[in-house]
């Protein structure tokens, strides 16, 4: 026969862990920027950031331009309209759809996963005979792009463009507002302002179009492959 087994007293309780919170980012330098805007980007900037609320995806703008020109230059002479057996399809990540909506003379087409940029010879070919065009995309990885282009000619296009090594390399008249969003790899990280938003105000800014949430309720949506632009460079 064993000696009885003393009890054991009763575990201390676990202390919940604490954890400490990050300090906040210093955003001296994107007040500074914001303070250095002209009226019209400031008025730009505060749309976009604060206003707009527009969703991930793929956004392009163009003028002067109707919806049958912006079509026919985008999707080509005969652009697949979009049916319910695409469904799968766009589940499965393989196409997605583009609709489009008149506002003023420009045009705003929208697609919503932010993976179907146009290429550039098409962002080129929505700027011909002297119109301009531009995209701004952010999808799921958080990746955000921007691009445009004027008279059939693409002036800046990059998939990350808040990366860029120097804001130099972003042309002068959208370079104050992409300011707010660029990220100096130089230099400590500091508050910058919402990288989607800063490149649909650049967009509105180069081509004079304001792009609306009213593109999301058009019925009609025309088919394009995923990926798409990346694929022709």
């Amino acid at each position: 026969m064993t000696d009885a087994v003393e009890p054991t007293s009763d575990p201390s309780p676990t202390e919940t862990p604490t954890y400490e919170q990050p300090p906040p980012l210093d955003r001296t330098e994107l007040d500074a920027h914001l303070a250095a805007l002209t009226p019209e980007d400031r008025a730009l900037a505060d749309h976009y950031l604060h206003e707009a609320r527009l969703g991930e995806g793929t956004w392009v703008v163009a003028a002067p331009m109707t919806v049958e020109e912006a079509k026919a230059l985008l999707l080509g002479p005969s652009p697949q309209r979009a049916t319910a057996a695409d469904e799968k399809a766009y589940m499965d990540a393989e196409i997605s759809a583009y609709s489009f909506l008149q506002v003023g003379d420009g045009v705003v087409a929208w697609e919503d996963t932010g993976f179907a940029q146009p290429p550039e010879r098409l962002l080129a070919a929505l700027s011909r005979d002297g119109a301009a065009s531009a995209l701004a995309s952010e999808n799921i990885e958080a990746m955000t792009s921007f691009g445009y282009a004027r008279d059939g000619e693409v002036v800046f296009d990059d998939f990350e463009y808040a990366f860029v090594d120097d804001l130099e390399m972003i042309p002068a008249e959208v370079r104050d507002l992409a300011a707010l969003a660029w990220v100096d790899p130089d230099a400590p990280m500091v508050e910058g302002a919402d990288w989607f938003a800063v490149a649909m105000a650049m967009g509105e800014k180069v081509t004079g179009v304001r792009a609306t949430n009213a593109v999301r309720d058009v019925r009609d949506s025309y088919v394009v492959p995923l990926p798409w632009g990346p694929e022709e460079g």
